[in-house]
């Protein structure tokens, strides 16, 4: 009986240790944590791709967001449907982007993604601010933008670290 009263004892212990890690992981990040490309892919059934949408926080403080697709059986991008530059902060868990460059395809353009080179750019600033998490032992990060009164936005999106 005393054998089963420990490893009922211990079981309960292991439990709450682990519940206390995870919930320390949603809780507390730095500034490194955020560093790395993180990804968002969804597949496209009538196109058989997949469009990803990529963030690179870099250490010297600047971003890259890119949204691109993807052929189905590999890993190779096939080409890009856009791409922001600029710069981030991170206060607490609040994140604050600045785009001062944005790349995307020509008006009227009939394809989806094409060659960093045809994309057309312009002076771009703009700034957005994300409350985030980090979940699943860092490897998720949770964008949520915050949404004005009667504006239309899509709630928490879920990032995975690449």
């Amino acid at each position: 009986m005393r054998i089963f009263s420990k490893l009922a004892l211990i079981s309960i212990l292991f439990i709450t240790f682990s519940c206390n890690l995870i919930e320390k992981d949603d809780k507390n990040f730095s500034l490194q944590d955020l560093h790395g490309t993180w990804e968002l892919i969804r597949y496209q059934q009538e196109s058989q791709l997949f469009y990803v949408d990529t963030y690179e926080f870099k250490e010297d403080g600047t971003f890259e967001n890119r949204s691109t697709a993807r052929q189905q059986d590999n890993n190779m991008d096939l080409g890009y449907n856009s791409i922001t530059n600029g710069t981030y902060r991170l206060i607490g868990n609040v994140l604050t982007l600045t785009g001062d460059q944005f790349l995307t395809l020509p008006e009227g353009s009939t394809v989806w993604y094409t060659a960093p080179d045809n994309l057309i750019g312009s002076d771009w600033n703009i700034e957005r601010e994300y409350t985030i998490a980090l979940k699943e032992r860092k490897s998720q990060l949770v964008l949520d933008y915050k949404c004005a009164p009667n504006e239309l936005c899509s709630g928490p999106i879920t990032y995975f670290r690449k």
